[in-house]
């Protein structure tokens, strides 16, 4: 089996007058960030590796979300995850090192969002629909592939574990 995270960056600053790349997270944000990475951590859902785009705020996000588990994860970048297609992000999942059973990919919507709907094949009805509809910043969708090797990673194969958002009340389990 192989889950992959889907991890949308929390929330950040206007764009206006800055780079986008250099765009950092808020306080609300930051807050965001660890609430939503304790939350996975008390399900003991935890990937093995944190891949971010290199975006200060997709590397703030891992860099929380790292901190928030207390040193069990590694942390890459990968610049090619900034500003990438639905198709560049599937083919950078099929290409995971097979090592690494557990990944997580911090980035950026649309194309975020719209792989984790392009992956789901199963899971609860109402948190798929929840899903389709938003991928609002600071969400993490938890999907499980019956595979082997990441390169088997095909659409709708995945089960979608777990679809959290800050907004929601699970987002505050300690």
């Amino acid at each position: 089996m192989r889950r992959l995270f889907l991890i949308r960056h929390a929330k950040t600053e206007p764009s206006v007058g800055r780079d986008d790349y250099e765009r950092r997270l808020t306080g609300r944000g930051r807050d965001d960030g660890k609430r939503v990475a304790k939350a996975l951590a008390a399900r003991r859902m935890l990937p093995d590796v944190l891949i971010h785009s290199g975006a200060a705020r997709a590397k703030e996000t891992a860099e929380i979300f790292a901190a928030a588990w207390q040193g069990k994860v590694e942390l890459q970048e990968d610049a090619g995850l900034y500003d990438a297609s639905v198709t560049t992000l599937l083919a950078r999942t099929r290409a995971l090192a097979d090592e690494h059973k557990r990944v997580g990919l911090v980035g950026h919507n649309p194309s975020l969002g719209e792989l984790a709907t392009a992956l789901i094949g199963s899971g609860a009805e109402p948190e798929m629909r929840r899903l389709a509809a938003k991928y609002p910043t600071g969400a993490v969708a938890v999907l499980d592939f019956s595979i082997e090797r990441w390169d088997d990673v095909e659409r709708n194969a995945a089960l979608l574990a777990l679809y959290l958002t800050p907004a929601e009340p699970e987002a505050d389990a300690d």
